[in-house]
Protein backbone atom coordinates (compact mmCIF):
# COMPACT_ATOMS: atom_id res chain seq x y z
CA UNK A 1 0.00 0.00 0.00
CA UNK A 2 1.50 3.33 -0.77
CA UNK A 3 0.78 6.73 0.58
CA UNK A 4 -2.38 7.57 -1.38
CA UNK A 5 -3.96 4.00 -0.66
CA UNK A 6 -3.22 4.50 3.02
CA UNK A 7 -5.06 7.87 2.91
CA UNK A 8 -7.76 7.18 0.86
CA UNK A 9 -8.60 3.89 2.69
CA UNK A 10 -8.22 6.14 5.95
CA UNK A 11 -11.04 8.58 4.41
CA UNK A 12 -13.07 5.76 3.29
CA UNK A 13 -13.97 4.82 7.31
CA UNK A 14 -17.53 5.19 8.32
CA UNK A 15 -16.63 7.36 11.04
CA UNK A 16 -15.56 10.25 8.84
CA UNK A 17 -18.58 9.59 6.56
CA UNK A 18 -20.45 12.98 8.63
CA UNK A 19 -19.10 16.65 9.41
CA UNK A 20 -17.05 18.63 6.99
CA UNK A 21 -14.81 17.47 4.27
CA UNK A 22 -11.82 19.35 5.12
CA UNK A 23 -8.58 18.02 5.67
CA UNK A 24 -5.50 19.92 7.51
CA UNK A 25 -2.13 18.52 7.02
CA UNK A 26 0.62 18.82 9.64
CA UNK A 27 3.57 19.32 7.42
CA UNK A 28 7.03 20.15 9.01
CA UNK A 29 8.86 19.64 6.14
CA UNK A 30 10.57 16.21 6.93
CA UNK A 31 9.86 13.27 4.63
CA UNK A 32 7.25 11.58 6.62
CA UNK A 33 5.39 14.95 6.10
CA UNK A 34 5.98 15.91 2.50
CA UNK A 35 4.64 12.24 1.62
CA UNK A 36 1.46 13.24 3.84
CA UNK A 37 1.18 16.52 1.98
CA UNK A 38 1.64 15.40 -1.56
CA UNK A 39 -0.24 12.13 -0.98
CA UNK A 40 -2.97 13.58 0.76
CA UNK A 41 -3.93 16.14 -1.98
CA UNK A 42 -3.98 13.51 -4.59
CA UNK A 43 -6.19 10.95 -2.06
CA UNK A 44 -8.68 14.08 -0.65
CA UNK A 45 -8.92 15.10 -4.60
CA UNK A 46 -9.86 11.18 -5.25
CA UNK A 47 -12.13 11.18 -2.50
CA UNK A 48 -14.27 14.61 -2.52
CA UNK A 49 -12.43 16.18 0.14
CA UNK A 50 -10.94 19.83 0.22
CA UNK A 51 -7.12 19.93 1.22
CA UNK A 52 -5.26 22.74 3.63
CA UNK A 53 -1.90 22.43 5.38
CA UNK A 54 -0.62 24.24 8.33
CA UNK A 55 3.34 24.38 9.28
CA UNK A 56 4.54 24.84 12.91
CA UNK A 57 8.05 26.79 13.36
CA UNK A 58 9.41 25.99 17.11
CA UNK A 59 11.92 28.77 16.45
CA UNK A 60 14.76 26.17 17.84
CA UNK A 61 16.72 25.72 14.72
CA UNK A 62 17.48 29.09 13.21
CA UNK A 63 18.22 28.89 9.16
CA UNK A 64 16.92 25.17 9.09
CA UNK A 65 13.95 26.18 10.39
CA UNK A 66 13.49 29.06 7.39
CA UNK A 67 14.25 26.88 4.78
CA UNK A 68 12.35 23.84 6.22
CA UNK A 69 9.00 26.60 5.79
CA UNK A 70 10.02 27.28 2.59
CA UNK A 71 9.84 24.29 1.09
CA UNK A 72 6.66 23.45 2.69
CA UNK A 73 4.82 26.84 1.53
CA UNK A 74 6.22 26.29 -2.26
CA UNK A 75 5.38 22.65 -2.18
CA UNK A 76 1.91 24.23 -0.68
CA UNK A 77 1.63 26.76 -3.43
CA UNK A 78 2.44 24.14 -6.14
CA UNK A 79 -0.30 21.79 -5.41
CA UNK A 80 -2.63 24.79 -4.49
CA UNK A 81 -2.91 23.67 -1.10
CA UNK A 82 -4.15 26.77 1.37
CA UNK A 83 -1.09 26.82 3.94
CA UNK A 84 -0.99 28.25 7.58
CA UNK A 85 1.71 29.11 9.43
CA UNK A 86 2.35 29.63 13.23
CA UNK A 87 5.87 30.32 14.76
CA UNK A 88 7.24 30.76 18.18
CA UNK A 89 9.97 30.73 20.51
CA UNK A 90 10.08 27.83 22.79
CA UNK A 91 13.70 27.88 23.63
CA UNK A 92 15.39 24.64 25.22
CA UNK A 93 15.22 23.70 28.62
CA UNK A 94 13.15 21.37 30.37
CA UNK A 95 10.36 19.48 29.22
CA UNK A 96 11.08 20.64 25.76
CA UNK A 97 9.36 17.73 23.74
CA UNK A 98 6.32 18.57 25.95
CA UNK A 99 5.85 21.94 25.45
CA UNK A 100 6.32 21.81 21.68
CA UNK A 101 3.62 18.82 21.80
CA UNK A 102 1.06 21.25 23.51
CA UNK A 103 1.80 24.03 21.54
CA UNK A 104 1.45 22.67 18.40
CA UNK A 105 -2.05 20.78 19.41
CA UNK A 106 -3.16 24.79 20.02
CA UNK A 107 -1.67 25.79 16.67
CA UNK A 108 -4.07 22.62 15.54
CA UNK A 109 -6.88 24.02 16.71
CA UNK A 110 -6.37 27.11 15.41
CA UNK A 111 -6.05 26.17 11.85
CA UNK A 112 -8.84 23.95 12.60
CA UNK A 113 -10.76 26.91 13.28
CA UNK A 114 -10.31 28.99 10.61
CA UNK A 115 -10.38 26.79 7.76
CA UNK A 116 -13.63 24.75 9.11
CA UNK A 117 -12.30 21.33 9.27
CA UNK A 118 -12.33 18.40 12.08
CA UNK A 119 -10.21 16.15 10.71
CA UNK A 120 -6.05 17.01 11.53
CA UNK A 121 -3.58 14.27 9.47
CA UNK A 122 -0.46 13.86 11.12
CA UNK A 123 2.68 11.50 9.35
CA UNK A 124 3.38 8.83 12.58
CA UNK A 125 4.63 6.03 10.77
CA UNK A 126 5.20 2.12 11.96
CA UNK A 127 8.61 3.00 14.05
CA UNK A 128 7.12 6.15 15.39
CA UNK A 129 4.93 4.11 16.67
CA UNK A 130 6.70 1.33 18.10
CA UNK A 131 9.19 4.11 19.74
CA UNK A 132 5.88 5.69 21.49
CA UNK A 133 5.13 2.46 22.76
CA UNK A 134 8.38 2.01 24.44
CA UNK A 135 8.55 5.39 25.83
CA UNK A 136 5.27 4.70 27.20
CA UNK A 137 6.35 1.29 28.57
CA UNK A 138 9.68 2.80 30.46
CA UNK A 139 7.75 5.66 32.10
CA UNK A 140 5.33 3.41 33.57
CA UNK A 141 1.78 4.44 31.69
CA UNK A 142 0.15 0.88 31.50
CA UNK A 143 -2.22 -0.61 29.45
CA UNK A 144 -2.87 2.73 27.95
CA UNK A 145 -0.24 3.33 27.14
CA UNK A 146 0.95 0.34 25.65
CA UNK A 147 -1.88 0.86 23.08
CA UNK A 148 0.71 3.97 21.61
CA UNK A 149 -0.93 6.35 19.33
CA UNK A 150 -4.62 5.86 18.04
CA UNK A 151 -5.05 5.68 14.25
CA UNK A 152 -7.94 7.96 14.82
CA UNK A 153 -8.74 9.91 18.08
CA UNK A 154 -9.68 13.25 19.81
CA UNK A 155 -7.84 16.20 19.37
CA UNK A 156 -8.77 17.64 22.73
CA UNK A 157 -11.79 16.79 25.16
CA UNK A 158 -14.82 18.24 24.25
CA UNK A 159 -12.59 20.20 21.12
CA UNK A 160 -14.78 18.33 18.61
CA UNK A 161 -11.90 17.60 16.66
CA UNK A 162 -10.13 14.40 15.72
CA UNK A 163 -6.49 13.92 14.99
CA UNK A 164 -5.64 10.90 12.14
CA UNK A 165 -2.72 8.76 12.03
CA UNK A 166 -3.23 7.04 8.25
CA UNK A 167 0.39 5.71 8.23
CA UNK A 168 0.70 3.70 11.25
CA UNK A 169 1.36 0.62 8.99
CA UNK A 170 3.74 2.20 7.03
CA UNK A 171 7.60 2.01 6.59
CA UNK A 172 9.61 5.71 6.78
CA UNK A 173 11.88 4.38 4.39
CA UNK A 174 8.58 3.11 1.96
CA UNK A 175 7.39 7.09 2.42
CA UNK A 176 11.10 8.00 1.37
CA UNK A 177 10.94 5.62 -1.54
CA UNK A 178 7.73 6.89 -2.86
CA UNK A 179 8.44 10.94 -2.31
CA UNK A 180 11.56 9.78 -5.07
CA UNK A 181 9.23 8.48 -7.12
CA UNK A 182 7.15 11.90 -7.38
CA UNK A 183 10.53 13.85 -7.68
CA UNK A 184 9.60 15.35 -4.07
CA UNK A 185 12.22 17.34 -2.22
CA UNK A 186 12.30 17.21 1.87
CA UNK A 187 14.33 18.32 4.81
CA UNK A 188 16.31 16.40 7.10
CA UNK A 189 16.06 17.85 10.73
CA UNK A 190 19.29 17.42 12.20
CA UNK A 191 17.75 17.50 15.63
CA UNK A 192 16.35 14.42 15.26
CA UNK A 193 19.68 13.07 15.97
CA UNK A 194 20.15 14.77 19.53
CA UNK A 195 20.39 12.32 22.60
CA UNK A 196 19.24 14.67 25.17
CA UNK A 197 15.96 13.67 23.46
CA UNK A 198 14.32 10.53 25.02
CA UNK A 199 12.72 9.95 22.15
CA UNK A 200 15.91 9.70 19.97
CA UNK A 201 17.87 7.51 22.08
CA UNK A 202 14.97 4.90 21.38
CA UNK A 203 15.13 5.57 18.11
CA UNK A 204 19.04 5.49 17.13
CA UNK A 205 19.58 3.33 20.15
CA UNK A 206 17.31 1.10 21.61
CA UNK A 207 15.20 0.20 18.09
CA UNK A 208 18.47 -1.31 16.43
CA UNK A 209 19.54 -3.48 19.19
CA UNK A 210 16.14 -4.69 18.86
CA UNK A 211 16.08 -5.42 15.50
CA UNK A 212 19.42 -7.49 16.00
CA UNK A 213 17.51 -9.62 17.68
CA UNK A 214 14.53 -9.65 15.51
CA UNK A 215 14.70 -7.07 11.70
CA UNK A 216 10.50 -7.00 12.32
CA UNK A 217 10.70 -5.89 15.77
CA UNK A 218 9.36 -2.63 15.45
CA UNK A 219 6.86 -3.40 13.06
CA UNK A 220 5.80 -6.46 15.52
CA UNK A 221 5.79 -3.65 18.53
CA UNK A 222 3.73 -1.27 16.24
CA UNK A 223 0.87 -3.89 15.62
CA UNK A 224 0.59 -4.76 19.44
CA UNK A 225 -0.14 -1.06 19.75
CA UNK A 226 -2.59 -1.53 17.40
CA UNK A 227 -4.03 -4.98 19.12
CA UNK A 228 -4.76 -2.76 22.49
CA UNK A 229 -6.23 0.19 21.00
CA UNK A 230 -10.06 -1.36 21.16
CA UNK A 231 -9.56 -1.27 24.83
CA UNK A 232 -7.88 2.52 24.56
CA UNK A 233 -10.77 3.43 23.05
CA UNK A 234 -13.33 1.65 25.89
CA UNK A 235 -11.49 3.34 28.34
CA UNK A 236 -12.43 6.66 27.16
CA UNK A 237 -15.58 5.69 26.40
CA UNK A 238 -15.86 4.50 30.15
CA UNK A 239 -14.91 8.00 31.14
CA UNK A 240 -17.34 9.80 28.96
CA UNK A 241 -19.69 7.48 30.29
CA UNK A 242 -19.56 7.71 34.09
CA UNK A 243 -19.75 3.63 33.17
CA UNK A 244 -19.46 1.19 36.25
CA UNK A 245 -16.42 -1.39 36.22
CA UNK A 246 -18.85 -4.64 34.75
CA UNK A 247 -19.99 -2.13 32.20
CA UNK A 248 -16.70 -1.05 31.20
CA UNK A 249 -15.88 -5.17 30.96
CA UNK A 250 -18.74 -5.57 28.39
CA UNK A 251 -17.85 -2.50 26.41
CA UNK A 252 -13.95 -3.62 26.06
CA UNK A 253 -15.14 -6.93 24.96
CA UNK A 254 -17.45 -5.82 22.73
CA UNK A 255 -14.86 -3.18 21.27
CA UNK A 256 -11.73 -5.85 21.24
CA UNK A 257 -13.85 -7.96 19.05
CA UNK A 258 -14.96 -5.59 16.58
CA UNK A 259 -18.97 -5.93 16.55
CA UNK A 260 -21.53 -7.12 18.79
CA UNK A 261 -23.92 -5.38 21.66
CA UNK A 262 -22.56 -4.29 25.15
CA UNK A 263 -25.22 -3.23 27.78
CA UNK A 264 -23.75 -0.03 29.75
CA UNK A 265 -26.21 -0.31 32.51
CA UNK A 266 -29.69 2.48 33.18
CA UNK A 267 -30.64 1.64 29.43
CA UNK A 268 -28.07 2.50 27.24
CA UNK A 269 -26.33 0.26 25.16
CA UNK A 270 -23.42 -0.08 22.86
CA UNK A 271 -23.47 -1.36 19.23
CA UNK A 272 -20.22 -2.18 17.22
CA UNK A 273 -21.05 -3.34 13.30
CA UNK A 274 -18.33 -2.77 10.44
CA UNK A 275 -16.30 -0.79 12.44
CA UNK A 276 -19.18 1.32 13.35
CA UNK A 277 -20.24 2.50 17.32
CA UNK A 278 -23.05 3.49 17.80
CA UNK A 279 -24.67 4.75 21.75
CA UNK A 280 -28.17 4.17 22.27
CA UNK A 281 -30.33 5.72 24.48
CA UNK A 282 -33.16 4.21 26.09
CA UNK A 283 -35.80 4.38 23.74
CA UNK A 284 -38.99 5.45 25.48
CA UNK A 285 -42.66 6.13 24.89
CA UNK A 286 -44.22 9.00 22.69
CA UNK A 287 -47.59 9.57 23.17
CA UNK A 288 -48.39 10.75 19.53
CA UNK A 289 -50.72 13.22 19.14
CA UNK A 290 -51.90 16.18 15.97
CA UNK A 291 -48.86 17.90 14.94
CA UNK A 292 -44.91 17.46 14.66
CA UNK A 293 -43.17 15.17 17.46
CA UNK A 294 -39.88 13.55 18.12
CA UNK A 295 -38.88 9.72 19.20
CA UNK A 296 -35.11 8.94 19.29
CA UNK A 297 -33.81 9.72 15.77
CA UNK A 298 -37.30 10.12 14.09
CA UNK A 299 -40.00 12.87 13.27
CA UNK A 300 -43.04 12.28 13.18
CA UNK A 301 -45.72 14.26 12.04
CA UNK A 302 -49.43 13.48 12.36
CA UNK A 303 -52.55 15.77 10.57
CA UNK A 304 -55.64 15.84 9.35
CA UNK A 305 -56.20 15.81 5.56
CA UNK A 306 -58.73 14.71 2.97
CA UNK A 307 -56.52 11.94 0.98
CA UNK A 308 -57.09 10.65 -2.60
CA UNK A 309 -57.38 6.99 -4.04
CA UNK A 310 -53.95 7.45 -5.34
CA UNK A 311 -52.72 9.66 -1.48
CA UNK A 312 -54.06 6.28 0.07
CA UNK A 313 -51.20 4.07 -1.49
CA UNK A 314 -48.39 7.06 -1.03
CA UNK A 315 -45.21 5.40 0.52
CA UNK A 316 -44.21 8.08 2.69
CA UNK A 317 -47.16 8.13 5.08
CA UNK A 318 -49.32 6.09 5.95
CA UNK A 319 -53.41 7.26 6.41
CA UNK A 320 -55.53 6.15 9.37
CA UNK A 321 -59.25 7.09 10.30
CA UNK A 322 -59.80 10.01 12.70
CA UNK A 323 -60.77 7.39 15.16
CA UNK A 324 -57.20 6.72 15.77
CA UNK A 325 -56.88 9.55 17.67
CA UNK A 326 -59.56 8.30 20.35
CA UNK A 327 -57.29 4.96 21.24
CA UNK A 328 -54.47 6.71 22.97
CA UNK A 329 -52.17 6.07 19.71
CA UNK A 330 -48.50 5.90 20.62
CA UNK A 331 -45.12 5.38 19.10
CA UNK A 332 -42.50 2.50 20.98
CA UNK A 333 -40.18 0.61 20.36
CA UNK A 334 -40.93 -3.28 19.63
CA UNK A 335 -41.22 -6.15 21.43
CA UNK A 336 -39.61 -9.19 21.18
CA UNK A 337 -41.75 -11.89 19.06
CA UNK A 338 -44.29 -9.22 18.26
CA UNK A 339 -46.17 -9.81 15.11
CA UNK A 340 -48.14 -7.48 12.71
CA UNK A 341 -51.16 -8.46 10.77
CA UNK A 342 -50.19 -6.68 7.58
CA UNK A 343 -52.46 -4.18 5.86
CA UNK A 344 -54.77 -6.64 2.92
CA UNK A 345 -53.05 -9.76 3.73
CA UNK A 346 -54.05 -12.84 5.78
CA UNK A 347 -52.58 -13.78 8.65
CA UNK A 348 -49.77 -12.32 11.01
CA UNK A 349 -46.50 -12.01 10.73
CA UNK A 350 -43.71 -11.51 12.74
CA UNK A 351 -42.53 -7.77 13.06
CA UNK A 352 -38.58 -8.62 12.50
CA UNK A 353 -39.30 -10.29 9.72
CA UNK A 354 -40.69 -7.27 8.44
CA UNK A 355 -38.17 -5.22 9.01
CA UNK A 356 -35.62 -7.60 7.94
CA UNK A 357 -37.16 -7.90 4.70
CA UNK A 358 -37.10 -4.19 4.31
CA UNK A 359 -33.59 -4.19 4.51
CA UNK A 360 -33.35 -2.38 8.30
CA UNK A 361 -30.01 -2.88 9.43
CA UNK A 362 -29.71 -5.77 12.47
CA UNK A 363 -28.73 -2.66 14.99
CA UNK A 364 -31.73 -0.63 14.23
CA UNK A 365 -34.45 -3.26 14.63
CA UNK A 366 -34.86 -3.34 18.18
CA UNK A 367 -35.37 0.07 18.55
CA UNK A 368 -37.42 0.34 15.54
CA UNK A 369 -40.35 2.51 15.89
CA UNK A 370 -43.97 0.59 16.35
CA UNK A 371 -47.46 2.71 16.57
CA UNK A 372 -49.80 0.92 18.74
CA UNK A 373 -53.34 1.73 20.08
CA UNK A 374 -55.47 0.03 22.94
CA UNK A 375 -52.43 -2.74 23.21
CA UNK A 376 -52.33 -3.74 19.44
CA UNK A 377 -49.58 -3.20 17.04
CA UNK A 378 -50.97 -0.81 13.79
CA UNK A 379 -47.73 -0.18 12.17
CA UNK A 380 -44.01 -0.42 11.82
CA UNK A 381 -43.26 3.31 10.64
CA UNK A 382 -41.86 4.00 7.46
CA UNK A 383 -42.42 -0.50 6.54
CA UNK A 384 -45.25 -1.50 7.04
CA UNK A 385 -49.15 -0.29 7.77
CA UNK A 386 -51.29 -3.07 9.51
CA UNK A 387 -55.03 -3.96 9.15
CA UNK A 388 -57.50 -1.57 10.87
CA UNK A 389 -58.39 1.76 11.35
CA UNK A 390 -58.79 1.82 7.56
CA UNK A 391 -58.89 5.97 6.00
CA UNK A 392 -61.16 5.97 2.74
CA UNK A 393 -60.81 8.24 0.14
CA UNK A 394 -62.17 11.77 -0.13
CA UNK A 395 -63.09 11.19 4.22
CA UNK A 396 -61.06 13.31 6.65
CA UNK A 397 -58.67 10.93 7.91
CA UNK A 398 -54.81 11.29 9.62
CA UNK A 399 -51.75 11.32 7.32
CA UNK A 400 -49.00 10.36 9.41
CA UNK A 401 -45.77 10.92 7.78
CA UNK A 402 -42.26 10.58 9.10
CA UNK A 403 -38.59 11.53 8.13
CA UNK A 404 -35.59 9.55 10.16
CA UNK A 405 -32.63 12.44 11.03
CA UNK A 406 -30.15 9.36 12.54
CA UNK A 407 -26.40 9.48 11.30
CA UNK A 408 -26.81 6.26 9.28
CA UNK A 409 -30.15 6.21 7.49
CA UNK A 410 -31.66 3.11 7.04
CA UNK A 411 -33.38 2.08 3.98
CA UNK A 412 -37.19 2.55 3.79
CA UNK A 413 -39.82 1.26 1.93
Amino acid sequence: MDPVQAIEAFLRRQALKQGPRTLLLAVSGGADSMALLVAGAQAASARGWTTQALHCDHGLRGRASELDAVLVARTCARLGVPLHTFETALGKGPNLEERARRWRRACFAKAAKVSGARLILLAHHVRDQAETLLLNLVRGSGPAGAAAMLDLGPLDEGSGLRIGRPFLTLEPEALRSWLRSQGQAWREDASNRDLSLARNRIRLKVLPQLEAVNPRAASNLAAYASGLSAGKQARDLAGLLHLDRAARGRAAAVLARGRGKADLGRGWSLDLSAGNARVEAPAGVLALDLGVQRWNEWRLELKLAVPTARKLGETGAFWFSPELLKKGPRIRALKPGEKLRPFGFAGRRKAADLLREAGVPLWARETWPALEAEGRLLALVGVRRGSGLEAGPGTRSLRLAWKHAGVDKPPLQ
